[in-house]
């Protein structure tokens, strides 16, 4: 906890200089004169480190690098009339760039710091629940399979899981709702996760998403039909036990041929369950063109 206050207290610090620093005069004349763009693009980078997770994970030097071709860029093509170097330009051109770095730096570091606070938080509250793998992490699992699939002529089905948010309690205080929301989409993926693997077969892979509360199952040898009864009982599962959730699904070849492509599909037919305008006619269609094609044996 106190090197998250540290770091979140440097940044403010930092963002509080930055926003004041021409008004550091030196004699009568104002020498610190930033240009308006390198403010706007230091906001940019500090919002889109904290909210983009594989930015907080680039190595310091990478970061460094990508934040001075963006100063560069700003400088060279959106702020052309002012040199980079040249009297006073020099100077300037340097602070601008510096403040640049720092800013990367630090909210860098306070994305890392969140980053473990929020693991550890995990860690301590599921340490006796056994954790599922992430998609991310089963790349090698993941692509067998589809291999797999491809090599034999044999249908896979993804099912993209997800449980209802409108089920947890928002009658609280705003800072503690935001905390136990988060602590109880983690709990209710965790306790998900626990019952599917009661009720899914040996050869069936259950995998955690990136977004919270999302889980994905991978089902090999398995059509639209076969895949529409298991997720008929796996809601009944779900259900009774007071984790109500929504579904989305992909069928492997109809719908797609890679699983980043099959993914996609299974969650943007999750969105169209949850908005309430899935078409079920065009998921039926899919097995009669398995049908047709003879890949359903």
């Amino acid at each position: 906890m106190q090197r998250l206050r540290i770091s979140i207290l440097s940044l403010l610090i930092f963002l509080v200089i930055l926003f004041n620093i021409e008004r550091l005069d030196i004699g009568d004349e104002n020498v610190i004169n930033l240009e308006t763009a390198i403010y706007v693009l230091i906001v940019i980078a500090i919002i889109m480190i904290l909210s983009i997770r594989w930015l907080q994970v680039l190595r310091q030097p990478t970061l460094i690098a990508l934040s001075t071709i963006a100063y560069f860029f700003v400088k060279l093509v959106l702020t052309p009339q002012r040199p980079l170097v040249g009297d006073i330009y020099t100077y300037l051109s340097f602070t601008e760039l510096g403040l640049v770095i720092v800013a990367v730096f630090l909210t860098q570091n306070l994305a890392l710091i969140i980053k473990d606070f929020e693991q550890a938080v995990e860690n301590f509250a599921f340490a006796n629940i056994r954790k599922i793998k992430r998609v991310q992490e089963a790349h090698e699992e993941i692509q067998a399979e589809i291999y797999r699939s491809r090599r034999f002529l044999r249908p896979l089905s993804i099912i993209v899981l997800e449980q209802d948010s409108e089920n947890i309690q928002k009658n609280i205080n705003k800072v503690v709702q935001d905390a136990q929301r988060a602590m109880m989409e983690q709990y209710a993926s965790v306790m998900i996760a626990k019952e599917l693997v009661t009720q899914l077969r040996r050869t069936d892979l259950l995998f955690e998403n990136d977004k919270k509360g999302r889980l994905v199952i991978i089902s090999p040898d398995t059509d639209l039909t076969k895949t529409e009864t298991l997720i008929e009982r796996l809601k009944s599962l779900t259900q009774s036990a007071e984790f109500p959730i929504n579904f989305g699904v992909a069928i492997f070849p109809d719908h797609a041929l890679t699983f980043e492509q099959l993914l996609k599909h299974a969650e943007m037919n999750l969105q169209q369950r949850i908005d309430g305008h899935i078409d079920t006619n065009s998921l039926r269609e899919v097995e009669v063109g398995q049908e047709r094609s003879g890949i359903l044996r």
